[in-house]
């Protein structure tokens, strides 16, 4: 490793390239064809990236640039930053490595390739969620909630593996546990986003309540059943993470003959951002064999930006399709003339920020009227529906991030525990949900996020967070989002082409002008 900071940075750059690369494409071809050779050689690509970023002579470099405080330019410094925190997440020894990554192969293999079976019949998560969402049969929901959970039976003990090798990597490194070094390599405070949570859980318990108590009085009278009654099925998808339907409002029906790429393009636009040529590479629709949920990957940080949708005409898809353009716009305009090693977004949450104020567009007045098309008195109408489905949307998740983000420190805290007890104590404290009886199933390890992105759920409720100080700059300087180009330029040259050149706790209160203000994420609860 050569001594000289820039020669330093410009070697790690080389040496990246092409790893990165080949790890994208294989995660790209993995997740659109479920293939096991796919899927192997996303394991090798990802094994070989994580060997790069492994080394220790690299991570020895970076931390002595950092110790020393050398290097002046601000851009050669943070490249050196990032390049320090990549290498601190990934030191671990080749025989790590390769447990990690098979674990990894398994849990991610036995997830794209579950369905759920119910009476012999085999069904997708877009089926289960259908049961959910629109039976009022208890004895129905009840079999596809269950049913929905089968997977957790066939990974737990896998992830719960994955965990303790986790924790013994973490620990060798110094840290108290995994959550600990992933929140610190984040650039995430614990003691701070802990705090947070703690005034969350609290500015949100009342209403939270009322909204509830709304909720079990429509639900139980929809299924014909006392509110006592009530359990975790009962609630419209599989963990109640969102609103169930509660509101006299169906949008699906507005949605029937449209094309959600259409739609997309044209509320782009209406911004001045352009999504056509991230459309053009996306895989959109569903198909056999292919990773039943959304995502959006920059595969070379060049302009190479693709989504994986499912897409059907209804109002989630929509949703869904805008949100994960949301993520493609963010790299797609980042500033080309960067160093490569910048060209990303300053920070998952910062993406999310930007991906979740786009997502939820679809309950807009402006973006009903101008871009859905439907007539102004009935677009004010629903609209303030949506703005309280909305609403109720906001306090159930943050709920929910409450229920992860616990329980995800409790379990790397003692993977050994009874894991679907301390599941069951955290549903009942955050989301007030009966537990159901004799029913000792790990329904935790049936959330993905759990196994694949684990320590990631804060970085939603940040998320929304900063999407709400955004969406209050975004107000003041254009008036809105949609039909307004100065909200898109706004977007594009304060918060887009940035990139990584800061942290996220700078980057916000640069672009908006103050620190994190969790003010008006509690004002669009009011």
């Amino acid at each position: 490793m050569s001594h000289s900071h820039s020669t330093f940075i410009q070697d790690t750059e080389k040496e990246l390239k092409p790893l990165n690369l080949a790890r994208t494409h294989a995660i790209w071809d993995a997740a659109t064809t479920g293939s096991p050779e796919a899927n192997e050689r996303a394991k090798e690509t990802e094994a070989a990236y994580l060997r790069f970023w492994a080394d220790p002579d690299r991570y020895a470099t970076a931390k002595t640039f950092l110790d020393e405080r050398s290097v002046k330019d601000p851009l050669e410094a943070r490249q050196i930053q990032l390049i320090y925190l990549h290498a601190a997440k990934a030191q671990q020894d080749e025989e790590t490595i390769a447990i990690t990554t098979q674990l990894e192969k398994e849990i991610r293999q036995a997830y794209t390739n579950f369905r759920a079976q119910i009476d012999h019949e085999s069904l997708s998560n877009n089926e289960l969620e259908k049961i959910l969402s629109k039976s009022n049969d208890s004895g129905e929901v009840e079999k596809a909630w269950k049913a929905s959970k089968q997977i957790g039976l066939e990974v737990a003990e896998t992830i719960r593996e994955l965990a303790r090798v986790q924790n013994k990597v973490a620990q060798k490194q110094g840290y108290r546990d995994f959550f600990q070094k992933s929140l610190l390599l984040n650039e995430i405070d614990e003691a701070h986003l802990m705090d947070l949570f703690v005034q969350l859980e609290e500015v949100t318990s009342s209403p939270f309540k009322q909204l509830k108590s709304e909720i079990d009085q429509i639900r139980a009278k929809r299924f014909g059943i006392n509110e006592n009654e009530l359990r975790p099925w009962h609630y419209g998808d599989p963990f109640f993470q969102s609103t169930p339907e509660i509101y006299n409002l169906d949008m699906d029906e507005f949605f029937a003959e449209k094309s959600p790429s259409v739609l997309a393009t044209l509320t782009y636009d209406s911004m001045g951002i352009e999504v056509r040529d991230i459309l053009e590479r996306s895989d959109l629709y569903p198909r056999q064999g292919k990773d039943q949920h959304a995502f959006s990957i920059d595969l070379d940080r060049q302009g190479d930006i693709r989504t994986l949708n499912n897409l059907e005409s209804t109002r989630r898809w929509n949703s869904t399709l805008l949100h994960e353009l949301g993520h493609a716009i963010y790299n797609k305009y980042i500033d080309p003339n960067l160093p490569w090693l910048l060209r990303l977004p300053s920070h998952s949450i910062t993406t999310e920020a930007v991906a979740i104020l786009m997502g939820s567009l679809t309950g807009e007045k402006e973006w009903l009227s101008q871009i859905l098309g439907i007539a102004e008195a009935e677009a004010d109408q629903i609209a303030q529906i949506a703005a309280a489905r909305e609403r109720a949307n906001r306090l159930i998740f943050t709920r929910w991030c409450l229920v992860m983000t616990n329980f995800e420190r409790a379990f790397y805290a003692n993977p050994a525990q009874d894991l679907s007890s301390l599941w069951c104590d955290m549903v009942e404290r955050f989301q007030f949900l009966n537990r159901p009886a004799d029913h000792a199933s790990p329904d935790w390890a049936s959330k993905y996020h759990i196994a694949l992105f684990p320590v990631y759920y804060q970085n939603y409720e940040l998320g929304y967070l900063i999407t709400a100080q955004f969406r209050n700059s975004l107000q003041q300087h254009a008036g809105g989002l949609v039909g307004k180009k100065n909200a898109g330029e706004w977007l594009v040259e304060r918060v887009l082409r940035q990139g990584a050149t800061e942290d996220w706790a700078n980057h916000v209160a640069r672009a908006t002008g103050e620190p994190l203000n969790i003010q008006y994420f509690m004002e669009s609860l009011m």
